[in-house]
This record gives structure tokens, C-alpha cells and sequence, in this order.
């Protein structure tokens, strides 16, 4: 493996995305960069032709025509959540199959675009951020619904049981 890759990984394990922008690698959030700035710096041409090819290669194309569209359709963003990329994997074949577009011919394709899109992947299946819309509704019907559950009233005042309370 080249230096000029394993930098680009060391980057994107911290969190971190690169791109080319006009021959300027530009990297966000910076944070992400500063342990191995130095040797960035001496391997930068290095670097800017691989985030070149890469991102013409196939796995980077497979979603051009409605990635964009499904993310904002079907998923949020929430910070310090994790959510299954199975599921949303299964979500957008499903919506680019009643569209007639274009879906990744596979579940690792597309945990690559999503690391491609700048997203912290886990080896066990996990995404940082990014959820399916329908399941944060659910998780937020799930939370009011237990919150109403934990009111307490009294119950009666008769018998042994006077004085005690109970959950609705």
C-alpha cells in the first residue's frame, strides 16, 4: 500500500473528507488532518491523483443520478446517532427500483460511496449520522408514548393499598 493511500485512510478513520478542489487538496474538518499534516504535505501530488481516479472509478458513479435526491427524501442527519447500513442499503435499491434508476449492485459498493460521501462507516455494519427518516419517527412516537406512560396517579384510598401509587 502506498503512503500517499494510507494517509488518505489515517484522514478518513479520524473523520475526516477530502476532495480536489482547482489543484487544492482540501480537507474537512481540518482536526482531522493535523497529526500527519507534515506528511501530507510532502505527499500531496501523491494524493490529489488518487482522489482523482477515485472518484471516477465505478463504485463512485454507481449513485450520481439519485443519490442526492434519496438522501434528502428518506434520510437525517442526526449527530451522535448510529444506524445500520443494511437498512438503508435495503431502502435505496427499494426506492431506485420504483424510480427506474440505478441502484449499487452491492451492500459493500455502497458502504463505499457512503465513505466516498465522507461518512464513518464501522466494519460491523454501522453509520455515523445518517438515519432513515421513518425510523426516527418511530423512535420519537416510541419516546412520547413511554413518556405518558410514566405518570403516576394514586391509586384508591381504601383497604391496604391506601397511600400507594401506580403508573398509567
Amino acid at each position: 500500500m502506498s503512503t500517499a493511500l494510507e494517509l488518505i485512510r489515517a484522514i478518513e478513520a479520524n473523520g475526516g473528507r477530502m476532495r480536489v478542489e482547482n489543484d487544492y487538496l482540501v480537507i474537512a474538518p481540518e482536526d482531522a488532518a493535523k497529526p500527519i499534516l507534515d506528511d501530507l504535505r510532502r505527499h500531496k501530488a501523491e494524493i490529489i491523483d488518487l482522489l482523482r481516479n477515485r472518484s471516477i472509478s465505478p463504485a463512485a458513479t454507481l449513485m450520481d443520478e439519485g443519490w442526492e435526491i434519496w438522501l434528502q427524501e428518506r434520510c437525517v442527519y442526526r449527530d451522535r446517532w448510529w444506524f445500520g447500513t443494511g437498512a438503508l442499503y435495503r431502502d435505496l435499491t427499494g426506492w431506485c427500483a420504483a424510480r427506474g434508476k440505478p441502484s449499487p449492485e452491492s451492500w459493500q459498493a455502497f458502504v463505499s460511496e457512503l465513505r466516498t460521501e465522507g461518512f464513518q462507516t464501522t466494519s460491523d455494519g454501522l453509520v455515523y449520522g445518517l438515519i432513515l427518516k421513518v425510523d426516527l419517527e418511530a423512535y420519537e412516537r416510541f419516546q412520547t408514548v413511554s413518556d405518558r406512560a410514566k405518570v403516576a396517579v394514586p391509586m384508591g384510598r381504601t383497604g391496604k393499598r391506601a397511600g400507594r401509587w401506580r403508573n398509567v
